[in-house]
């Protein structure tokens, strides 16, 4: 995704007075929904004013970035592909209330991965990332921690060290006085949690010992395995040699689709893994793992989901009715609990895009704060506070330099925002 322009943040810290256009509250309110109390506690007001009439065909956003981060990122407009993910809107952002059809509805944003390239022993992905950011993540293997063996039980082996092998499970076997292996012993058990099952050169390793033929510290060499033989003159016995997972430390080079730094942070990545990580370099998602490679790398990138998880009707809301205005209202509640601040963008549109080929902005007619859709503002929540246009910054005018595209004049002028305000304000 491309976001054009130079981004720009507003924290509101204190009251802020702003006049409110009489009669935006019109008929046609939908309040609350049954999950909801009567009256919330708090709620955030969105007014957006537009050139000229609402279009029901088109689409309308009030986007909200509810991840506490004091304005270090927010929501933007896609400007071109062909990354487009949801078709609109890109950054950083939780929630949103989208007007289309003549209809207000609430949604909880979600992040959808692709494995951009695969690399490194990192081979598919799937899940839902904690992460609120749109981005690229490139995740390099940087060493690996090697599963410590042990034995345990009595007969020929009596230690064994690990010097490559990345599967977590056991491997039982039993021995003769001599110290040979009983034929058919051998056999091999994937572990729950970072095992897989033997490669066929593996497997080959324990058919020979299977067979019956005396051990060597060689004799699971194919497996990365050492082993150090026990001295006595009778070795018979019964022998489990467990093997923990691997993990890798790696490095996650985040590269946000939007405006804003290039991230680099330190976690651990575990071998043959297929469950979802509660740590790690994107928690939340399954980074599905084989054998890790040092050096190699791959590359998974997080787009909004074209479908949000919806949280039914805003708290209050008005239709537009032929009009040109936008009102709705969320209860803070339904944005988490213990929300400090939250980051806003009005995004619109004539159309979703997702075709992959469309990479000219000037193929997309779309608006967002600011001249370049790129001017979120942040506000606390625990104080009832309005900010307007051009309060902050350069007034919200019409005929921005993103209205462009396959739009009449009055189509672009329908998604024109050229008014706006944001209160947040106690109800009870």
């Amino acid at each position: 995704m491309m976001a054009i322009g130079r981004k720009r943040s507003f924290i509101i810290t204190g009251l802020l007075t702003a006049a409110l256009a009489a009669g935006l509250l019109l008929g046609g309110c939908a309040r609350g929904g049954e999950e909801e109390p009567i009256v919330p506690s708090r709620v955030v007001e969105f007014f957006v004013t537009f050139a000229a009439p609402i279009q029901d065909a088109f689409y309308y956003y009030m986007v909200i970035d509810a991840d506490g981060d004091f304005g270090a990122d927010g929501p933007l407009p896609v400007a071109a592909g062909p990354n487009w993910g949801n078709g609109w809107g890109t950054g950083s952002f939780t929630h949103y209330v989208e007007y289309h059809l003549g209809r207000y509805e609430l949604y909880r944003a979600t992040l959808q991965p692709q494995l951009a390239r695969a690399g490194g022993g990192i081979t598919a992905i799937s899940g839902t990332p904690l992460s609120t950011d749109a981005g690229l993540h490139t995740i390099t293997v940087n060493s690996l921690s090697l599963g410590a063996a042990t034995v345990a039980g009595a007969g020929a082996v009596a230690s064994v060290t690990n010097t490559g092998f990345q599967a977590a499970g056991t491997l039982a076997l039993r021995t003769n006085a001599a110290g040979e292996v009983v034929a058919g012993s051998v056999s091999w058990t994937p572990a729950a949690a970072g095992g897989r099952a033997l490669t066929v050169a593996e497997q080959a390793a324990l058919t020979t010992l299977n067979s019956g033929v005396a051990l060597n510290p060689a004799s699971l060499a194919p497996l990365g395995l050492t082993l150090v033989l026990a001295p006595g003159a009778d070795l018979s016995g019964s022998q489990t040699i467990t093997v923990a997972p691997t993990t890798a430390a790696v490095t996650d080079r985040f590269v946000p689709e939007r405006l804003g730094p290039t991230v680099t942070t330190q976690s651990t990545l575990p071998a043959n893994n297929i469950s979802a990580l509660e740590t790690g370099p994107i928690p939340g998602m399954t980074i599905v793992t084989g054998d890790l490679v040092v050096g190699q790398s791959a590359d998974i990138r997080l787009e909004p989901s074209a479908l949000g998880q919806s949280l039914g009707f805003p708290y209050d809301s008005t239709l537009p009715q032929g009009g040109s205005t936008l009102y709705a209202a969320v209860d803070l509640s339904r944005l988490g609990a213990n929300v400090p601040n939250i980051s806003v963008n009005f995004i619109s549109t004539t159309e979703l895009v997702f075709d992959p080929a469309v990479v000219n902005p000037d193929e997309h007619t779309y608006d967002g704060l600011g001249r370049l859709g790129n001017d979120y503002i942040t506000l606390v929540t625990n104080e009832d506070q309005t900010v307007s246009n051009g309060d902050l910054f350069a007034k919200e005018e019409a005929n921005d330099p993103t209205l462009v595209g396959p739009a009449s004049q009055q189509q672009r002028a329908a998604v024109d925002i050229v008014d706006w305000t944001v209160r947040i304000r106690r109800l009870r």
